[in-house]
């Protein structure tokens, strides 16, 4: 996947702790986020998450990033493949979900060395656009992590 600053980036939250059931005891502290990334997948499918904003300007093909919370860095990439809507009988507004293909070499890159918010500044406290000084910071780090494999 190529990943350029001048396309639309979003970050998405995740909070750990809602799938701490699945992390080592040492999710906070050890430096390769590998562990919680899997263990966050065991707990619920790691290619949708549900929206609560951004998903009125959330287009297919935007560069997603994924945000551990309590952790305060930046671990995943993947391309937003679609925004999903569903209603359910007397659910009122609809619940929205984004469809995101993680890059799985890029990501098992960031895994080993994520991005602390220090470096970038913006937190995001809910799903939302990057900044463009952000974004470039998040392309420059992932850029500096390669090579890693390509398809």
């Amino acid at each position: 996947m190529v990943v350029t600053a001048d396309a639309t980036h979003w970050l998405l939250p995740i909070d750990p702790v809602a799938h701490a059931a699945h992390l080592p005891r040492d999710w906070r502290i050890r430096l390769d986020a590998t562990a919680v990334w899997e263990g966050i997948g065991r707990t619920q499918p790691i290619d949708r998450w549900c929206l609560r904003s951004g998903f009125r300007a959330m287009r297919a093909g935007d560069v997603m990033w994924a945000y551990l919370s309590r952790r305060q860095e930046v671990c995943a990439v993947g391309r937003v493949e679609a925004i999903e809507e569903r209603s359910e009988t007397g659910q009122t507004p609809p619940v929205r979900f984004v469809r995101v293909t993680w890059d799985p070499e890029a990501t098992a890159a960031l895994l080993r060395t994520p991005l602390s918010r220090r470096v970038f500044g913006q937190v995001p406290m809910s799903t939302c656009r990057a900044r463009p000084e952000v974004a470039a910071h998040l392309v420059t780090h992932l850029e500096a992590l390669r090579p890693f494999p390509t398809p």
